[in-house]
């Protein structure tokens, strides 16, 4: 428009030229004069035309770069979704790589000193300069301190959930799940930090990261997967967890934020194998050498709740130091720094080994949710599962009026439609968690959740996945919180259970029998099954346990002077009350056991070194 408007100026300029065109006709240069007129008009045209469109491309230029986003304007979330999808978003490698570098820089500066603040000890990501030696020994030291104070030291003191153990997040089932269902962004992708190894001829190097990569990606048996492994124990918990590759994954609100900061750093490091190849083998080395420790105590706490622990055995068995990843990784970094040590030097040595070490606390250090987590659990005693599903269903509500025919539930039978027709939601609510299809405690065995919004269900597609945590939560907050207490007191006792005479045995389900004293020592859930097989939960009189009756049950009368528990129990009243409470509310047990059909799935298999074979 701006080149339109010169058009009447140069017009007016050159009127009186065209008002004496004829005489110039008359003349014998006319037409001669008229060419080149008309010629310089053009040129004269051309150039403003020029001039003017140079001016407008620079504006052009500079409002996409004003319009250009920065990684500052997007949220983990989105990052997230842009490198598990790189194919799609290539025009962002610049992010990436901002984003990595970022990272690593602030670990460079990170570990340059001790941090008494530091969550696992303060000289965990201390940098010392490399001698192969003394790194072994720092890596010796990291891993024997890190497995004694997250396993041994918390097995010493029998496996306490509380608010202040190093397993606060596992208080209860429903703890668990929320702690689960934040570390999915992050186990979802486990082994993209290699996915980038290189191809072709390959070196000693590449080899050792390829190793553990396959072993990852469960060597072609999706069974073993690890991503798929974890994907099972979300699932049987009734999450239906959308593709990672999806916007709806990170679109998720019961996924906080901070949860795809961790996974964020490998998708984006990975994008440049060749680029950060020492924070590769840095990020490498971090996780095998510290997934140990951490997985020995959760295989503990999932099958304490009645989930599959094999996501954390694969972990516990083919991460070792000794012939497993832990190795890998470490003989990775040696055969790299020996290949710089021939081409380039000492100084060379020294500037990628801390190139190394940079990546290992790179990664340690990233997205660390303990701060969010507790935040969220201390909202959870305000609103609690419950009140969230009761707004659900009101939520719902409008649209399942009349939606249900004859189908009644709960012990009164009442018809579901004239509940959600008459409003009250906490009946409705009431009535779903006496019912058939609500297994307390158990999502996943729960008919409402494996059936009625199943592919093949009534209600499919009726809920998202945030309202399907909502509904789980729920569910697993029915579960009553004393067994999880029964358990915690027989861990924190069992090493007194040496006091208890040979002679004394209980009865099992089955009619076998066995030793008190064995069982204390053995699975908790068969010890509490013992209890109630051996009548050891029934008061004198045979009757319901009352406030009145309780303290007549055999297991009651146990921890007084001379009682079989005497001196496992009885000096401690907490004890006395988990005990009293646990027989009020019925002497439930847990179900640790798993289905026939689910054994064949706890097997385990690591491929890719003859000496990892393993099977539980």
């Amino acid at each position: 428009m701006q080149f339109l408007n010169i058009i009447p100026a140069f017009a007016n300029e050159t009127s009186s030229l065209m008002d004496n065109v004829s005489s110039w006709l008359l003349c014998p240069m006319a037409s001669i004069e008229m060419v080149v007129v008309v010629c310089l008009m053009g040129a004269t045209i051309t150039s403003m035309y020029g001039l003017f469109k140079s001016k407008q491309m620079k504006m052009n230029k500079e409002a996409l770069k004003k319009e250009k986003k920065t990684l500052d304007d997007y949220s983990y979330r989105d990052l997230f979704h842009f490198f598990i999808n790189p194919e799609n978003h290539w025009d962002k490698m610049d992010i990436a790589k901002e984003f990595s570098e970022r990272m690593h820089t602030a670990a460079a500066k990170y570990m340059m000193e001790d941090h008494a603040d530091n969550h696992d000890f303060p000289d965990h990501f201390t940098y010392i300069p490399y001698d192969k030696k003394k790194v072994n020994e720092k890596l010796n030291y990291i891993f024997e301190r890190l497995f004694k104070k997250n396993y041994l030291d918390w097995c010493e003191a029998g496996q306490p959930v509380s608010s202040d153990s190093i397993f606060w997040w596992a208080q209860t089932k429903l703890h668990l799940t929320t702690y689960l269902i934040q570390h999915a962004p992050y186990h979802l992708t486990d082994g993209a930090w290699l996915r980038g190894v290189p191809q072709g001829p390959m070196s000693e190097t590449s080899g050792k990261l390829f190793a553990i990569y396959i072993d990852e990606m469960g060597n072609g048996d999706i069974s073993q997967n690890h991503c798929n492994v974890y994907l099972n124990v979300l699932e049987s918990l009734g999450l239906k967890v959308p593709s990672i590759f999806s916007r709806e994954f990170v679109d998720q609100q019961s996924i906080f934020e901070i949860s795809f900061k961790k996974p964020l750093l490998p998708l984006t490091t990975s994008l440049f194998p060749t680029t950060y190849e020492p924070e590769i083998l840095g990020y490498t080395l971090w996780l095998e050498t510290t997934s140990p420790a951490h997985h020995a105590g959760l295989r503990k706490i999932l099958e304490r709740y009645n989930l599959s622990s094999n996501f954390s055995l694969l972990h516990t068995t083919i991460d070792n130091n000794v012939n497993g990843h832990g190795r890998y990784a470490r003989d990775a970094v040696t055969m790299y720094l020996n290949q710089i040590m021939e081409t380039q030097g000492e100084e060379a040595v020294q500037a990628h080994w801390k190139r190394i070490w940079t990546g290992y606390v790179a990664y340690g250090m990233a997205g660390n949710i303990d701060s969010t987590l507790r935040q969220f659990f201390d909202k959870q005693k305000v609103l609690t599962p419950r009140q969230e599903f009761i707004k659900l269903i009101k939520k719902k509500s409008a649209g399942a009026k009349g939606m249900h025919g004859s189908i009644r539930i709960g012990p009164e039978g009442h018809l579901l439609n004239d509940l959600f027709s008459s409003g009250d939601v906490e009946k409705i609510c009431n009535q779903l968690e006496n019912s058939e299809i609500i297994v307390k405690g158990d999502p996943g065995a729960s008919k409402f959740l494996n059936y009625s919004i199943g592919f093949h269900g009534p209600m499919y597609q009726i809920f998202d996945a945030n309202e399907l945590v909502i509904v789980s939560r729920w569910i697993l907050s029915l579960e009553p919180s004393t067994i999880n207490d029964m358990i915690s007191l027989v861990l924190q006792h069992r090493k007194l259970a040496e006091k208890i005479k040979d002679h004394i045995v209980l009865k099992l389900p089955d009619q076998s029998q066995m030793l008190l004293r064995h069982l204390f020592i053995g699975n908790t859930a068969d010890l509490l099954a013992a209890f109630r097989a051996s009548e050891w939960t029934i008061p004198f009189d045979g009757q319901r346990v009352t406030e009145e009756s309780v303290d007549t049950c055999k297991l009651m009368k146990s921890i007084e002077p001379n009682g079989e528990l005497e001196h496992v129990f009885n000096h401690n009243s907490d004890a006395k009350k988990t005990l009293r409470q646990w027989l009020l509310n019925g002497a439930p047990l847990p179900n640790e056991t798993l289905d026939a059909s689910e054994i064949p799935k706890r097997k385990i298999k690591i491929q890719s070194h003859e000496r990892f074979k393993f099977e539980l």
